[in-house]
Order: C-alpha cells, then structure tokens, then sequence
C-alpha cells in the first residue's frame, strides 16, 4: 500500500496539492491540528477544516483523519500552545459536529499513524492490551487522552497518542510495531529513526510543507515538499 500521510496543518492550504495527486496514492492520513495558525487568520482557519473535512467524506474509504492535542485542546476544554479563545465555541462545534470521522490512531499491518505516537506504558495506564483498543477508548473515555505527565512538554512515557515526544516515544513504545507521528516540530527536516528493528518515521517541520510517503510492501520512506499559498 502507498499512503500519504500529512500532519499537523495549523491552518495551512498546503494538504491541497495531494487532492491532485489523489490517484498515485492508496491511502491518505492526516494526523491533525487542523486549528491554531500560526500563518493563516479567521475565517480561513476553519474554511480551511471544512474542505479538509469535506474531502474525507468524498473519499471515505480512501482519507483517514486522526486527532490531535490541538484538536481536543477545544473538544476537551484544555488549553494549548495557539489557543484561540474567540473562537473556542465554534472550533469545539466543529469536532462535536465532526468526531465520526476521526480517530486518534489509524493502523495498517504492522504501522500505527497517531498524532504523537503510542507508548507501552501509557497503553498499561489506560488498562489497555491492544493498540485497536485505542479508538474505542476515545469514545468511551476520553479523560485518558489527556497530557499529564510531570513534565508539561510531554516528554514522559505515560504521556498518551496525543501528546508524547520522540525521546519517550522511542524507548517505550509499543512493540511490533513501526510507527508515523507528527506533533514535534523538527528543524532539520522530517526523518526516520530505527530502534532495533523498529522504524519511527517522525514528519513534522513546522513548516508544514513536507508530504511523506510511505510504501508498506517495502517499508521505504520518502519526503516530498509541497507548497501552495496560504
């Protein structure tokens, strides 16, 4: 399976390159923060979520959309880094109106896409035995998904899919599993990471202009940069 995975979007009109390139690809992810711009103003941010939103649903089978923490920021009445509190109610409205189309992981064969990542110790916490748990776990108890760990930028094991950073990530992360996440920005470009015989494929910029591209069958992973105006 090829799949193309775009993260953290704050706003960004970016993600619309890949409506062109739709048939080249047979799964596409985005993993979140679709709210919180950094570049872009109201009322574009949440144009700018509709026709994300909307381009799921013309293509159910085919986009998958994960939440983020500055997703449930809103939806869980917290607050994070952006946080618009003018237009709290009607982001929040917004995921009310839109959960059904979300999840916080997506899983294929043996690759988890999550905003941040998912850890072994957070899934004990969340008295949890299997990572397809985890999307029945949001709707029954969305308390879990929460950041609390000691250490407010979340680099903490027991810090769940929304939250965690590469360091914890990486050192206790579920086994078996490969896994995607966005969530931390990286200066020098998206990268991969092999832990053992694990890969963790980390696609953040912050510049929210990189696409990666994953092929399953061969576990190669390639970065493209796409930009279109704001």
């Amino acid at each position: 399976m090829k799949i193309a995975i775009i993260t953290d979007i704050h706003g960004s009109t970016n993600w619309r390159a890949v409506m062109k390139m739709i048939d080249k690809f047979d799964k596409i992810i985005f993993l979140g923060d679709y709210f919180d711009a950094w570049n872009n103003k109201w009322p574009e941010q949440m144009n700018n979520a509709r026709n994300i939103f909307t381009f799921q649903k013309r293509f159910p089978e085919k986009v998958d959309l994960c939440w983020a923490n500055h997703d449930t920021s809103y939806y869980l009445n917290e607050r994070c880094s952006g946080y618009q509190s003018e237009y709290a109610i009607d982001i929040k409205e917004f995921f009310y109106n839109h959960e059904d189309q979300l999840e916080v992981v997506y899983i294929y064969d043996k690759w988890i896409f999550s905003h941040a990542g998912v850890s072994a110790k957070w899934m004990s916490c969340a008295r949890i035995k299997t990572v397809e748990e985890i999307n029945i776990l949001f709707k029954e108890s969305p308390d879990y998904f929460r950041w609390v760990g000691p250490d407010s930028f979340g680099n903490n094991p027991n810090e769940g899919p929304l939250w965690i950073r590469p360091e914890s990530l990486i050192i206790n992360a579920v086994k078996n599993y490969n896994q995607v996440v966005g969530h931390t920005e990286l200066q020098d470009g998206p990268k991969v990471i092999c832990k053992d015989i694990l890969k963790f494929v980390f696609t953040d910029t912050g510049k929210h202009n990189h696409l990666t591209i994953l092929d399953t069958e061969t576990d190669e992973v390639s970065f493209e940069s796409v930009t279109m105006p704001f």
